[in-house]
């Protein structure tokens, strides 16, 4: 009888591990399931903030890229307002037959010379702003242009055209440039790496500094330099030039 009821013991023992195993790896299961749930949760957020810092990346360097000739195209509409402000005067003043007439017409010849000279300025900024909505939307449908012919001496005199607002009261501009080949490239992406060259020189020269830009061949390639006489690159700055976003 003794026998009989340790074996009934032991085997109640046995059964009560066994329940308390299985409700040990339920539990378990349980807490796995519910941390597979919160990580795909966490990795789902994740990728979420990534896509958005992609974006703002991206619309960043789109603002940055709009942002230069834009600025050329809100200067040349200024100036043209004040010609045609200064032609208005002129006009009432002659059909009224007071003041100076030969003052007059000088200020109407000045004011049709500053319109005139807008017109390279908004026609170049139209050009690369034209130029990055079609990179965008080839970019958007994984596409590109074919390269084409590209005379990188006019892509310094546009570059030029689209800061002279930002050179005015500046350094001095120095252009050395040789007789180049055209070279097989896209004219968009070229010129705003140019264009930025040029910007991040202007910015540390100064007043009394100077940039040089030159053009030269070197055997079949071209090779194009912008240089400045200003600070350099603070120390640390190589390794990150070309990230992306990367500014001081």
């Amino acid at each position: 009888m003794a026998a009989m009821m340790l074996a009934l013991t032991t085997q109640s023992l046995l059964a009560i591990s066994l329940l308390i195993v299985i409700l040990l790896l339920v539990l378990q299961s349980a807490r796995l399931y519910r941390r597979e749930q919160e990580f795909a949760v966490a990795t789902e957020a994740l990728l979420q903030r990534e896509q958005l810092a992609t974006l703002g990346r991206l619309l960043a360097g789109i603002a940055h890229e709009l942002n230069t000739p834009l600025g050329a195209v809100c200067c040349s509409v200024n100036t043209r307002q004040k010609a045609v402000a200064m032609i208005d005067e002129a006009v009432a003043g002659l059909e009224s037959g007071e003041g100076d007439r030969s003052a007059m017409l000088e200020r109407t010849h000045k004011a049709l010379r500053a319109l005139h000279g807008t017109d390279p300025v908004l026609h170049e900024a139209l050009n690369r702003t034209n130029q990055l909505i079609r990179e965008l939307r080839l970019a958007g449908r994984g596409e590109q242009d074919e390269p084409q012919p590209v005379d990188v001496n006019e892509l310094v005199q546009g570059t030029l055209l689209l800061l002279q607002h930002e050179l005015r009261n500046r350094g001095e501009v120095k252009l050395e440039l040789g007789e180049v080949l055209p070279v097989p490239g896209w004219p968009g992406p070229l010129g705003q790496v140019l264009l930025n060259l040029v910007m991040n020189a202007n910015q540390v020269v100064g007043e009394k500094g100077t940039i040089t830009i030159s053009t030269a061949m070197n055997g079949d390639e071209v090779v194009v330099k912008v240089s400045d006489d200003g600070p350099g690159l603070p120390a640390g700055c190589r390794e990150r030039l070309f990230h992306p976003g990367f500014t001081t």
